[in-house]
């Protein structure tokens, strides 16, 4: 049987804890007011323009992606370098 409105998508979502320092928080606070908008939604949409537009995140992945699953890399062998977000 076919409705007139589609079912709502709800995705799962996890609870992540983070400790910011507390500039960092007070201008979070106010750009969540700015959009009107809560934390999560902010923390998700920043996080999505990170790892959309971070070039060097998406090679290392399609790098990880395409390495042969019987290698083992030491951990902390393959991570990306630093870089300060501008």
């Amino acid at each position: 049987m076919s409705t007139y409105i589609p079912k709502q998508i709800k995705p799962v979502r996890e609870r992540v804890e983070a400790k910011l320092e507390q500039d960092l928080i007070r201008e979070l606070e106010e750009y969540c007011q700015y959009l009107d908008s809560d934390r999560d939604y902010v923390i998700a949409q920043a996080l999505r323009v990170v790892f959309r537009k971070d070039k060097g995140f998406a090679e290392w992945r399609e790098n990880r992606a395409t390495r042969p699953a019987d290698i083992e890399t030491p951990v902390g062998a393959s991570t990306p370098k630093s870089r300060s977000l501008k």
